[in-house]
């Protein structure tokens, strides 16, 4: 009787495989002639998103038309397949750091020559610093891929001479231009990520604290909030590292950032809607919120705005909290031992803190729409660093060597920078607006003081001392603009 069962089991189960193959096959085939109409369609910013790539790069468990957050080996899964998928050739995937559960911190680059020193500004991209905020995870996987997107679309259209643009087979089918199926907005933005691409080196960071996703809370398993536990200006005189006495979080996005000295930087965060800018402290005894200016505020407050008006509602009444889109952070309210300000002071890192929505941890069916409106607004902040930052190279006028100690100043602004490169002496520093006085200096040189319009390069070589004639003086240009 056992037997008998077994065999009506058998046939039962074999009837319903069929009708599942039947099933499969039809629900794929109206994928197909979805796919097919759909790519008729003018594209907006989310299609953009979901179809503008044949390789799409998707992970394991899903591909990019889904809206959704990624667990953190889902995570690590997308940043693999990105990396041998559309970013090939034109990105690195790099362990900066582990969590305190042994989660790996992972970052990528994507540039032209990943993982080689060039004369380029650097961007900087950290998401979910805070575990409850996970937005940022997903902005920045995505702006990764459109980054490289782009630069392929851009390789083709130039005949594959650049790297990750070569060695693709074009599909007949493709358009003659890949424009031709975006909306004006669409082309723009992928005109946009292929200048940021060329002419950057974009390092993205989508979770610092992969273990506060995990529990969905703001502080890592050491319950420690790492937007505070950075050397702070204010309490900690010369802000010296102690790695071991940071979270090891901290330690590793510190080691991380002082590797590369990016130029400028975003951090994702959620509560809010507005681009936060430096400083977040407050020297002194006094607690309360006031403004604390830092000496590049109008640069920062340009930067700033950058992003909020290239936002559909950031910068607009509609943000009822800040209609102008952006604040200072100890404006807002003062913290301390905060990364924004660390980066600024420390690496010289024009940090802005971008909260990208009011409510914390948004529904996913919410992930399109924050997509849609921070993606143009993240490529807009991009673009102004990678396309209008003032930048040359400090040397020596004999050798054409980069210079020990060197330092720039810039008139009216308080702090002196070092060149980004010991090796080649280049700098790239974001002003604001108007013509700017630049002093170069360093021991045993005569210093040279050259003026240059915000966004303009400005080589600047120094002449020893023992070089120069007895009767040579300070040399002064105004007029290399």
């Amino acid at each position: 009787q056992r037997r008998g069962e077994r065999r009506g089991e058998m046939v039962f189960m074999g009837v319903r495989g069929v009708w599942a193959a039947l099933w499969c096959v039809l629900v794929l085939a109206a994928r197909v002639d979805a796919t097919a109409r759909g790519s008729l369609a003018p594209m907006t910013y989310r299609r953009l998103a979901d179809e503008s790539a044949k390789a799409t790069g998707g992970d394991a468990k899903g591909s990019w038309n889904e809206w959704r957050y990624r667990s953190n080996e889902e995570l690590a899964s997308a940043m693999d397949a990105l990396h041998a998928g559309p970013c090939a050739g034109i990105s690195k995937l790099t362990t900066i750091g582990t969590s305190v559960r042994g989660v790996e911190m992972r970052a990528m680059e994507v540039s032209t020559q990943p993982g080689v020193e060039q004369t380029k500004p650097g961007i900087m991209l950290v998401g979910n610093m805070h575990g409850d905020e996970p937005v940022g995870r997903e902005l920045i996987l995505r702006f990764a891929r459109l980054l490289c997107i782009a630069h392929e679309r851009r390789g083709r259209s130039a005949g594959g001479d650049e790297p990750g643009g070569g060695g693709l087979e074009k599909d007949p089918s493709d358009e003659a231009s890949a424009k031709d199926l975006l909306d004006e907005a669409s082309a723009k933005l992928l005109d946009e990520a292929a200048v940021v691409a060329r002419n950057a080196r974009v390092f993205l960071v989508p979770t610092m604290n992969p273990d506060g996703f995990s529990a969905r809370r703001r502080n890592n398993a050491n319950s420690v909030d790492l937007n505070r536990d950075f050397p702070d200006q204010f309490n900690e005189p010369g802000m010296p590292d102690r790695f071991d006495a940071r979270q090891p979080e901290t330690a590793a996005m510190m080691r991380f950032s002082e590797s590369v000295n990016a130029t400028a930087a975003l951090n994702f965060h959620e509560g809010a809607l507005v681009a936060n800018y430096p400083y977040d402290a407050i020297s002194g005894t006094n607690r309360k919120a006031g403004y604390s200016k830092s000496p590049d505020d109008a640069a920062f407050r340009r930067l700033a705005k950058v992003y909020a008006h290239a936002h559909p509602t950031m910068a607009t009444a509609a943000n009822e909290e800040f209609p102008e889109g952006i604040t200072n952070g100890a404006r807002w309210y003062p913290l301390w031992g905060g990364m924004q300000d660390w980066h600024y002071v420390k690496t010289q890192t024009m940090d802005v803190t971008v909260e990208v929505n009011e409510r914390k941890w948004p529904d996913e069916s919410q992930l399109a729409r924050l997509w849609t409106e921070h993606a143009p607004a993240m490529m807009a902040y991009a673009k102004t660093v990678a396309t209008e930052s003032t930048f040359g190279r400090l040397t020596d006028s004999v050798t054409g060597d980069a210079i020990r100690g060197a330092t720039l100043a810039v008139a009216g602004v308080d702090v002196r920078f070092t060149p980004t490169s010991r090796r080649t002496g280049y700098y790239a520093r974001f002003l604001a607006p108007g013509r700017h006085e630049v002093t170069a200096s360093a021991p045993g040189y005569y210093p040279q003081t050259r003026s240059a319009n915000a966004g303009e390069r400005l080589d600047i070589s120094l002449r020893r001392m023992e070089d120069a004639r007895p009767s040579s003086a300070p040399e002064k240009d105004g007029d290399d603009g």
